[in-house]
């Protein structure tokens, strides 16, 4: 397996532990890993099932938000995992529907954004100062081996910052 690709794997193993927020004090603590490609294909197309389940022919703008809280379920059923053992949690997005208040839902989507921003070496996450540094790191070698990890959307902020400097 080429090394880009087993870098990738490590970043999906990364687990986040999050205590869901309990009025009487800490709730219970949960893991949640890195999502996959597959993973969100196989969430989108698992609510689209749900819809269609449900009498619903497809996925449209009538029932948009429908679909989107049943894949954001099929997408928490799937980065949800015992912090530590790593295995998921629920077996499928029904039975996570069947313990999950949409409270605890919106904490825990919002605490999964958090750590896949964290894991995601993307330009989109990189800030000011570090993109400046990559930058200058190009203007003296433009061969720098770091570039070769970069996203498209990294390599195309430096295209643009080097045609118009002033941009940026």
């Amino acid at each position: 397996m080429h090394d880009l690709l087993n870098k990738l794997k490590a970043g999906g193993a990364a687990i986040r532990r999050v205590t869901l927020p309990r009025k009487e004090g800490d709730g219970p603590e949960l893991g949640l890993r890195i999502l996959t490609e597959a993973d969100y294909l196989a969430a989108g197309l698992a609510g689209i099932d749900t819809l269609r389940a449900a009498g619903h022919e497809d996925a449209n703008l009538a029932n948009s938000e429908l679909f989107e809280g049943s894949k954001v379920t099929e997408l928490l059923a799937r980065a949800l995992v015992d912090p530590a053992e790593g295995k998921l949690l629920a077996q499928n997005a029904a039975e996570l529907r069947g313990v999950l208040t949409r409270a605890d839902k919106a904490f825990l989507i919002d605490q999964y954004l958090d750590h896949e921003w964290e894991f995601s070496p993307s330009e989109a996450n990189m800030d000011g100062e570090a993109f400046a540094e990559l930058l200058a790191e190009v203007k003296k070698n433009p061969a720098t081996p770091r570039l070769n990890d970069s996203s498209t959307a990294t390599l195309k902020r430096l295209v643009r910052s080097l045609a118009e400097p002033e941009a940026n």
